[in-house]
């Protein structure tokens, strides 16, 4: 578990211990979410310190780590307020849970959307489009390309009811640690 595993799992143990509680593996759970803040905030310090490129050239190198230092800073401040940084829910977690699959997208969109593409193969998303659909369902990519290419994606999706429930597992989880503002 990395450092940013060990403070998340120290914040939750402190302010959420109900659902630190409720995690299967909660040593897995910090140490893949470490490594998601970790992913995160490399990206996000990259992109906040290249911000202005034309003063780069000109700067000394005690300028460029306090440039540098000053991204990462930011960038963590950020994706530790989004993914780490969390409250308890106003409901206790199964009933949270409960309330989340009554409003959740149903598994029944991604049928509805590998169909859609069997029947106009031109449709197929672009790679980044892809990814995204990936990110935001909580599955691989291949799990995606898999679908759409299994006939009929139904059959395929009951095949694998556990990647799906993890899935699901994991987007309530990330629903839980956004910030109530963002809900």
């Amino acid at each position: 578990m990395n450092r940013y595993g060990t403070i998340a799992l120290q914040h939750w143990q402190t302010y959420t211990p109900s659902r630190v509680a409720a995690l299967a593996d909660a040593t897995q759970f910090f140490s893949e979410l470490g490594a998601e803040v970790e992913a995160q905030v490399g990206d996000l310090a990259a992109r906040v310190a290249s911000m202005r490129p034309e003063r780069c050239s000109a700067e000394s190198y005690l300028e460029k780590v306090a440039r540098l230092q000053t991204a990462r800073r930011i960038a963590e401040e950020v994706v530790m307020a989004e993914l780490v940084w969390i409250k308890d829910p106003e409901l206790p977690l199964p009933e949270a849970r409960e309330e989340w699959e009554q409003t959740r997208p149903a598994d029944e969109n991604l049928i509805s959307w590998a169909e859609r593409i069997q029947d106009y193969p031109d449709s197929m998303p672009a790679t980044d489009e892809l990814e995204e659909m990936a990110q935001t369902w909580a599955l691989p990519v291949e799990f995606l390309e898999e679908l759409v290419a299994t006939e009929p994606p139904r059959d395929y999706m009951r095949a694998n009811q556990p990647a799906l429930l993890e899935a699901a597992n994991i987007r309530f989880w990330r629903e839980l640690r956004r910030p109530q503002s963002q809900s």
